[in-house]
């Protein structure tokens, strides 16, 4: 059985498999694939967990098992139905990050959308002036009543009335988080912060969180050097 397992190479020639990526794109791969290896290994323990709990073993038994106390066990795997529910990329997000999605995620009801698009996450964004995301927005000249006056203005009394319910990411914010997640590497950070996510959208400047954004002079350039004196 072990013998059929992925080695080293299987997995770098997976990550190799587009031979137009870049390296940072391959690096980028490289981490979602590992988390994702960790995330499937704690379901595959998870999984005969949950069964050994149906057929009666107790927490203590479990921990016993697995060379940790019962407390340990429980908690653990506590943790991993919170990560099954999440995914990899909600493991790696900062508090904050999970407060700017879950109020993008409120303006994309308000606007009567099905999806989150990036333009959401923009107002989620500034909807706190104290992250570094919306200081770097004010800094370099945008004005946060600007970009949510001009959303605003394109949502209607009805579109507000078909709020509500689960709201999926649209393509390209969920690529902004897979972009997000290139720009904490590049920082050195583990965790995505606002201003990372902020950087994922305006590196797409085709995207209409991203025009929303250029259109009143903030750009990644210009992000990435206000980043850089604060």
């Amino acid at each position: 059985m072990m013998e059929s397992l992925p080695s080293l190479d299987d997995l770098i020639g997976l990550v190799e498999r587009t031979p137009s990526a870049d390296r940072l794109q391959q690096l980028t791969d490289s981490v979602v694939i590992s988390g994702r290896i960790t995330d499937l290994g704690d379901e595959l323990v998870g999984h005969f967990v949950e069964r050994a709990r149906s057929s009666g073993a107790t927490w203590e038994e479990i921990g016993e098992c697995m060379g940790v106390s019962k407390q340990a066990a429980q908690k653990r795997f506590t943790k991993i139905g919170t990560r099954r529910r999440g995914g990899f990329f909600l493991t790696r997000l900062t508090e904050e990050v999970r407060h700017v999605v879950r109020r993008a995620a409120l303006h994309a009801g308000e606007a009567g959308s099905s999806h989150v698009g990036t333009e959401h996450l923009v107002l989620g964004l500034v909807d706190d002036p104290a992250s570094l995301a919306s200081r770097a927005i004010t800094g370099l000249g945008g004005s946060i009543e600007e970009i949510l006056s001009a959303k605003r203005s394109e949502v209607t009394s009805d579109a507000r009335s078909r709020g509500g319910g689960h709201m999926p990411f649209s393509a390209d914010s969920k690529k902004v988080l897979e972009l997000a997640l290139r720009e904490t590497i590049r920082s050195g950070n583990r965790r995505i912060g606002a201003e990372h996510i902020l950087l994922g959208i305006l590196r797409d400047e085709k995207s209409p969180g991203a025009r929303l954004l250029l259109e009143r002079g903030v750009t990644r350039k210009a992000v990435e050097a206000w980043l850089e004196e604060v």
